[in-house]
């Protein structure tokens, strides 16, 4: 349901915040030059794969962001990727 969702959301944040800055500087710098495509769509999507447990679904994320910057790296990393 929506109420669901936003609460999942909003456990992801609190997630997030408690991780450590040094631990995802992937993921801040992806705010920071691509906020746009971090949206609740797209947190959804990680909510979804650890079914809405907000802790594994921050640190997912978090990685995510750190291979998608060592994969690409950081000219390509923050561009939308296209298939």
């Amino acid at each position: 349901t929506e109420e669901s969702v936003k609460a999942g959301l909003e456990r992801l944040q609190v997630g997030l915040d408690g991780i450590k800055d040094e631990n995802k500087k992937g993921f801040n710098q992806a705010l920071e030059k691509c906020p746009h495509l971090i949206d609740d769509d797209f947190l959804l999507m990680f909510l979804r794969t650890e079914v809405f447990h907000a802790g594994r679904a921050a640190q997912r994320l978090v990685t995510y962001w750190d291979k998608r910057i060592e994969i690409f790296g950081e000219a390509k990393a923050f561009m939308r990727l296209t298939l």
